[in-house]
């Protein structure tokens, strides 16, 4: 029988029938640039055993599937890391500031559908298109406000309201005293929001013993602001009016109380002097003023519009104009510009032109960018 070869090398010496074999081993070389497993000639399949693996092809396969797994196992750990990472960073959505206002105040103000409070409101909302709507028991205003990222937009809606009918505000100092109007007794102050048909009416408000009558004329959808002071009898039959005009609407305070808004009716005072402040939230506007208001007389405040600043910008560029006049080309800095809204305009030779409706304010700069592209 054929002793079947040895997959180590051999080499014999000379020697007698009966002399054992020597083996010489030799070892496998270390040579940097040799295949370790070099030496292991694989057998032809005709010399293995049936299902016999060469040591080469068994240790080249144990090494490929050592790889193979590490690379799987590293590429899971990647991707649960790369997944908490993203969990636990939210991801970052463009707002900008909106504010609302309505005359009357105090309507219900509804966006996408979901209630949000009443006017006057300022809201952070997502860039982008929102459905507004405004609603009170008289009708409704719906609107499309466009929000873009990082700038403040404000509306002011005149609200419908019932056809021949106004409203009367009465705030006294004392509060508590007596109402009533045309000789009919109408509540105790402060009597807030209090329909009236159009027309003159004699309105009364007494505390004890003392009383002050006025006369209001009353105009459809329009609210008088009243605030009658108890405290000095001799004057309350004396009266003068006072009508404040400013081309941006403005609420008239006198000691902590709303008596109107500026372009409204003209406001009942007893004589002397009075100091107003005269408030826009929208407009970031505070103003002071101390009027004299003679008995028997109608006088009359013009307050203008300050200045706000505007900073405008364009990609590539564009020539602006702002309400019809044009302004220059951008880069466009320090623009000032009365407080309110304004039409921005921006035009260029082959991209067309570019419009946006934007409120400025008296003490923040409005920052704009038009990307011409689009």
């Amino acid at each position: 029988m054929t002793k079947a070869a040895s997959p180590q090398r051999e080499t014999s010496t000379a020697a007698g029938p009966n002399d054992k074999k020597s083996l010489n081993v030799v070892p496998i070389r270390a040579d940097a640039d040799s295949d370790p497993l070099a030496d292991f000639k694989e057998e032809p399949s005709s010399a293995r055993p049936a299902g016999a693996r060469s040591f080469r092809t068994a240790s080249r396969g144990v090494v490929v599937g050592l790889v193979v797994a590490a690379a799987a196992a590293g590429a899971l750990v990647y991707a649960r890391q790369r997944a908490a990472a993203s969990a636990r960073t939210p991801p970052v959505v463009a707002t900008g500031r909106a504010t609302l206002d309505s005359r009357p105040s105090g309507v219900a103000v509804i966006i996408d559908g979901v209630p949000r409070g009443v006017t006057p409101i300022e809201l952070t909302l997502s860039a982008g298109e929102h459905d507004v709507l405004l609603h009170n028991p008289a009708g409704e205003r719906r609107l499309t406000v466009r929000v873009d990222p990082g700038t403040r937009v404000s509306e002011n809606v005149d609200m419908p309201s019932a056809i021949g009918l106004g409203r009367l505000d009465v705030i006294s100092e004392p509060a508590g005293a007596r109402v009533s109007v045309d000789g009919i007794a109408a509540g105790r102050t402060p009597l807030k929001a209090r329909d009236l048909s159009v027309g003159r009416h004699a309105i009364i408000v007494a505390d004890g013993a003392t009383s002050v009558t006025r006369t209001v004329d009353i105009t459809a959808g329009a609210t008088m602001s009243m605030f009658i002071s108890l405290t000095t009898p001799a004057a309350s039959t004396a009266t003068g009016t006072l009508a404040v005009e400013s081309p941006i609407e403005l609420r008239l305070i006198e000691d902590g109380h709303v008596l109107g808004l500026s372009n409204g009716a003209p406001l009942v005072f007893s004589p002397g002097k009075h100091k107003l402040e005269l408030v826009s939230d929208a407009l970031e506007m505070r103003l002071t003023r101390t009027v004299t208001v003679e008995s028997g007389k109608a006088d009359r405040l013009s307050i203008p519009a300050p200045n706000g600043t505007v900073f405008i910008n364009a990609s590539p560029w564009a020539d602006v104009s702002v309400d019809g006049r044009s302004i220059g080309v951008t880069p466009l800095g320090d623009v000032s510009v009365p407080v309110g809204s304004h039409e921005v305009l921006w035009r260029h030779p082959q991209l067309g032109e570019r419009r946006r409706t934007v409120n400025v304010g008296a003490q923040t700069p409005v920052r704009l960018t038009m990307d011409m592209t689009r």
